[in-house]
C-alpha cells in the first residue's frame, strides 16, 4: 500500500490477535430466529429442512477453513473448533469470527432453495452473530461440547413436550408453559409416552443429539458437496445411509451400526461381478471316468488361460507387451472429507474413538537449519 499523510489512522486499530497455543472456539447463533422461523413456517418442534440447511452451511465453512477440526450444531447455532496451532489471519479475532459468520450466512442463503424448494430465497435476510472463546486444554474442549449436547437434549425435550401439548393437546402456549413449569426430564418423558404415545428415545437422533461434523476419509473422486442430500435418512453417517463399497475396509461415513457392512462380491476391471469357479459338468452314466478326468483337465487349462488374459487386461499389457497406465479404482483412493453424524460426544468413548484425531498431539513443523 502506498504511503500517504493519512496513513496515521491505522494507529487507531487495536491488536486483537488471540493467545497462541490454545484452542479457538467460534460459535455462531441465529439472531431473531423465533421471528424468522415463524415467518418461514418452520415445522415445530423441529424442521428437518432447516437443520439440514444449517448442516450444509457448516460444511461449507469447514471446506473453506481446513484448520477447523470438528463442528457441532443444534437448532440455530453452530460451534467450530480450530486446532491449537492455527495461524489463520495471524489469529486475529475479528478476521476469524467475521469470516466464519459471513461464510456460514452466505451458504445458508445460497443453498436455501435446495431444502425449502417452495421458495427460491428467504423472505428476508437471515442474521447470525458470532464470538470466539479460548480454551486452554483438552478438558475444557470436551466439557464445552458436552455442555452444548446436553443443552440440545434439554431444549429439545422441552420443545417436544411443549408443542405436543399445543398441537395435540389443544392447549394454549401459555397453558402449556404452566403445565411444564417445575417438571424434570422424567416427568416430560412420562407425559409424552402416556398422553401422546411418544417414546422420546425413538425420535431421530439429529433432534435429540444435534449434528456432529467430522473430518474423515471419503472416496477421493467424491465431490465435496455430493454427499449432502436433502433427505435426512440418507445423510452420511445416518443408520440408513448406503454402505460404502466393500473395497473400503471401514466406511468412513458409516455410523456405528454400519461398522461391519455386509461384503459384496468383488468386481473385476470391467465392473462385472466375478462368479465362483466353475465345476465339471455332470457326466452321463455311460461316460467313463477317464473322459471325466480329461474334461476336467481341459476345463482347468481354459480357466488358466482366461485368468492370464484377465491379468493382462488388468496390468494393461497389449499384444506387443507394452504396459498402459490404468487408473486405479476410485474407491481405493481416499481423501479427508467432512462427514455428518448424530452421535454422543459426551464421555471418553467419542474422544478416544472417532474423535481421537481432534485432540491428538500435533506434529511440530520441521525448521531448516541454515
Amino acid at each position: 500500500m502506498a504511503k500517504s499523510k493519512y496513513e496515521y489512522v491505522k494507529e487507531f486499530e487495536t491488536d486483537d490477535r488471540l493467545l497462541r497455543n490454545v484452542y479457538i472456539l467460534v460459535r455462531i447463533d441465529g439472531k431473531g430466529f423465533h421471528k424468522f422461523s415463524a415467518a418461514h413456517e418452520f415445522t415445530k418442534p423441529n424442521d428437518i429442512r432447516a437443520l439440514n440447511l444449517m448442516n450444509h452451511a457448516a460444511r461449507s465453512v469447514m471446506h473453506e477453513l481446513d484448520d477447523i477440526l470438528i463442528a457441532f450444531g443444534e437448532s440455530d447455532e453452530y460451534s467450530f473448533l480450530f486446532r491449537k496451532s492455527t495461524d489463520l489471519y495471524q489469529r486475529r479475532e475479528a478476521k476469524i469470527v467475521s469470516t466464519v459468520v459471513s461464510l456460514f450466512t452466505s451458504a445458508y442463503v445460497y443453498y436455501w432453495n435446495d431444502y425449502f424448494t417452495d421458495s427460491k430465497r428467504p423472505l428476508y435476510p437471515p442474521v447470525f452473530d458470532g464470538r470466539a472463546v479460548l480454551y486452554p486444554s483438552e478438558v475444557e474442549v470436551k466439557d464445552y461440547f458436552a455442555w452444548r449436547q446436553a443443552d440440545t437434549h434439554i431444549n429439545n425435550l422441552f420443545n417436544t413436550s411443549f408443542w405436543a401439548l399445543v398441537e395435540k393437546g389443544g392447549m394454549t402456549p401459555k397453558a402449556a408453559e404452566v403445565r411444564l413449569s417445575g417438571t424434570d426430564s422424567k416427568d416430560k418423558n412420562e407425559m409424552l409416552f402416556t398422553e401422546f404415545n411418544t417414546n422420546y428415545s425413538k425420535l431421530p437422533a439429529i433432534f435429540r443429539k444435534g449434528s456432529v461434523l467430522l473430518r474423515e476419509d471419503v472416496p477421493k473422486d467424491m465431490e465435496k458437496d455430493a454427499i449432502i442430500p436433502t433427505l435426512p435418512e440418507t445423510l452420511p453417517g445416518s443408520t440408513s445411509a448406503e454402505a460404502a463399497p466393500s473395497t473400503l475396509s471401514t466406511p468412513a461415513f458409516a455410523s456405528e451400526s454400519l461398522s461391519n457392512p455386509t461384503s459384496e462380491p468383488a468386481s473385476d476391471s470391467t465392473g462385472s461381478t466375478s462368479s465362483a469357479p466353475c465345476t465339471v459338468a455332470e457326466t452321463s452314466t455311460k461316460e467313463t471316468q477317464q473322459d471325466a478326468v480329461s474334461n476336467k483337465k481341459r476345463h482347468n487349462q481354459d480357466e488358466e488361460e482366461e485368468e492370464e488374459n484377465a491379468q493382462e487386461e488388468i496390468s494393461g499389457k497389449d499384444a506387443e507387451g507394452k504396459v498402459d497406465e490404468i487408473e486405479k479404482p476410485a474407491s481405493k483412493r481416499m481423501k479427508k472429507g467432512v462427514v455428518i453424524d448424530y452421535i454422543d460426544i459426551i464421555g471418553e468413548k467419542f474422544w478416544t474413538g472417532r474423535g481421537a484425531y481432534i485432540l491428538a498431539p500435533e506434529k511440530k513443523k520441521k525448521t531448516r537449519s541454515k
